[in-house]
C-alpha cells in the first residue's frame, strides 16, 4: 500500500488519511474507506505527522581509508511535505541536496535484531535534504559540524510505501535490501537520470544500530546515507542551488518530490 495524508483543495486545513492506488486516493477513517478522490483535487502533505525523532545515517572516516557507520539527529520540525517550500537561509552561501531513502516505524523497542525487525517497520519513504555545502566540506575533520550543516531541513515524499509493494526492487531475501532507481532534475535539467544504486548495509541493520542505546518509538524516521548525487557545480547546472530553483526528484516505487527553493 501507498499510505498518504492530504487536504482537499476545496476544504484546506482538514488533514485526511488514505491509500493511493491505481491513480486514485481512497480516503479512510483509519479502518474503512469513506471516499474516493482524484489527485488533481487534493494537496498531498507529508505522509506522517511530526516524528519523535529523525536519524540520518552516514559513513564517517575514522582513520584514513577506514569508515564507521553512525547517525545524527535532524530537527523534526524541519521535515515538510513534498510541495512545501523551505526558505533559503541568508547565512548559507552554497546550498546543496541529499537524497535519502528512509523507513518509518510502526512499533518501538530497544535492541531490535535484524531477524525481528520486519514487524517494527511500517514502510519506506524518501527525503530530499538540503545541506549547507560550505559547512559540509569541513565535516570530515570536524564531525560536530555535520549536524549543523543538515539543520536547514528536508522534504518528504507524499507516500509511505509498505514493503510488499516494493518486491520488484528487492535484491536480498531479508526483505530490507533494495536496488533503487532514481532521477533528479533542477529547472528541467537532468542532474541524474535513471540511476541505480544498492546500499551495502540493509535497513534492518540500521534499526539494530539505532536501537542499541535507547528505545525507538512509533513514528520514528531512520534514513540510509544519501544516494550518490553528482556535484551540482560540475553538472550542466554549473552551480549550487539558488532561490527560485525548481527541484524534482523521483524514486521508482516510492514517488516524487517537487520543490521550489524559497
Amino acid at each position: 500500500m501507498k499510505l498518504c495524508r492530504f487536504d482537499l483543495a476545496n476544504r484546506p486545513g482538514e488533514p485526511r488519511t488514505g491509500v493511493f492506488h491505481e491513480g486514485k486516493i481512497y480516503e479512510t477513517d483509519g479502518n474503512a474507506p469513506v471516499a474516493i478522490h482524484d489527485p488533481a483535487n487534493v494537496k498531498f502533505m507529508a505522509p506522517i505527522g511530526r516524528p519523535p525523532a529523525v536519524r540520518l545515517f552516514e559513513q564517517f572516516e575514522s582513520l584514513p581509508g577506514e569508515y564507521i557507520l553512525s547517525y545524527i539527529f535532524m530537527n523534526p520540525n524541519q521535515l515538510k511535505g513534498t510541495d512545501e517550500t523551505l526558505g533559503f537561509p541568508p547565512q548559507v552561501e552554497e546550498l546543496g541536496i541529499e537524497l535519502r531513502v528512509a523507513g518509518v516505524l510502526q512499533d518501538g523497542d530497544q535492541m531490535i535484531e535484524p531477524h525481528e525487525a520486519e514487524r517494527y517497520l511500517l514502510g519506506y519513504t524518501f527525503m530530499l535534504c538540503f545541506v549547507d555545502n560550505t559547512l559540509q566540506e569541513s565535516a570530515d575533520k570536524n564531525p560536530a559540524i555535520w549536524t549543523e550543516s543538515h539543520d536547514i531541513g528536508a522534504l518528504l515524499s507524499p507516500f509511505v510505501v509498505t514493503p510488499e509493494e516494493l518486491g520488484e526492487y528487492l535484491i536480498r531475501e531479508t526483505k530490507s535490501g533494495f536496488q533503487w532507481i532514481y532521477s533528479i532534475y533542477i529547472n528541467g535539467i537532468a542532474i541524474a537520470e535513471n540511476r541505480n544504486f544498492a546500499f551495502d548495509v540493509e535497513f534492518y541493520d540500521l534499526l539494530r544500530r539505532a536501537s542499541v542505546r535507547s528505545p525507538m518509538a512509533v513514528g520514528e524516521v531512520v534514513a540510509w546515507p544519501s544516494l550518490p548525487i553528482p556535484d551540482l557545480e560540475s553538472s550542466e547546472l554549473g552551480r549550487t542551488l539558488l532561490p527560485g530553483d525548481k527541484v524534482r526528484v523521483v524514486i521508482e516505487g516510492l514517488g516524487a518530490i517537487n520543490s521550489r527553493i524559497g
